[in-house]
């Protein structure tokens, strides 16, 4: 058994969010296959870039107001307790409600595939 009980936090991961972001990493996957594990702290409307996952990704809002969009359905708005399930290369973006923040936690297979663009 691991028990981990606060990850590295890393501000503005990478330049891929609008806003001030930070990503607390809990647990990098260790093998092909198994999913990385992050919370995302998304400040004052802040969201990633759009992206997608080669395996996929499960979003899941712990507090705030958070939101994901993808083109097929717009944006969405998320209250705690949601659960998000994009699909292996679905392109999304996902991030805090304008004026509002949010904690996400995240579940990641596979490098992600960011773009340029900002979401929302």
């Amino acid at each position: 058994m691991q028990i981990v009980t606060g990850g590295n936090k890393a501000s503005a991961y990478g330049g891929r969010f609008s806003g001030e972001v930070q990503l607390e990493m809990l647990r990098e996957a260790p093998a092909a296959g198994e999913p990385d594990v992050a919370v995302g702290h998304f400040h004052d409307g802040a969201v990633t870039n759009w992206h997608s996952h080669p395996g996929g990704q499960l979003l899941y809002v712990l507090a705030g107001a958070a939101r994901v969009g993808t083109e097929a359905d717009g944006a969405v708005q998320l209250a705690p307790g949601s659960l998000v399930v994009a699909p292996a290369g679905e392109r999304h973006w996902h991030g805090a409600a304008p004026g509002e923040t949010a904690r996400v936690l995240s579940l990641t297979w596979g490098a992600t595939a960011w773009e340029d663009t900002a979401g929302g």
